[in-house]
């Protein structure tokens, strides 16, 4: 029981060496951590955009929700629950012809060694998605 007891440690320590490590050889922060990518179309102009796309997170119930014209990003926190730490979210405009846009969203755990989320970055697509439809 003792040797057992004796290697949690350094197996621990080279679990994590492991993660930093894919990490910043990939050079992509969330290499390893859980998240959910997609993307959508949307109508209307960018600033009608990032409007609506600000009132939907609000109402989605995200906490610290912001934007950043020049880049054309709108961002957003959840909070702390059973299930997760905290996510991260971040949806980018790209212009698109015919008045519209391309939204790419995107939720990543904020804890950057958590690899499963058990479907709850997907919720946080739904929750947001949900909103905006009832906008649009």
């Amino acid at each position: 029981m003792d040797l057992l007891i004796g290697f949690q440690l350094p197996l621990f320590v080279i679990t994590i060496a492991i993660l930093y490590a894919v990490k910043h050889f990939t050079k992509d922060s969330g290499a390893l951590t859980a998240k959910f990518k997609t993307s959508k179309t949307l109508d209307g102009s960018i600033e009608e955009n990032i409007s609506k796309i600000s009132y939907a997170l609000n109402n989605a119930g995200f906490h610290k929700v912001g934007n950043d014209k020049e880049s054309l990003r709108v961002y957003a926190y959840t909070g702390f629950s059973f299930s997760s730490f905290s996510e991260y979210i971040e949806v980018k405009l790209l212009p698109n012809e015919n008045s519209s846009s391309i939204i790419y969203f995107k939720s990543i755990c904020a804890l950057p060694t958590q690899m499963i989320d058990w479907g709850k970055n997907r919720r946080n697509y739904k929750r947001f998605l949900k909103e905006l439809e009832k906008i649009s």
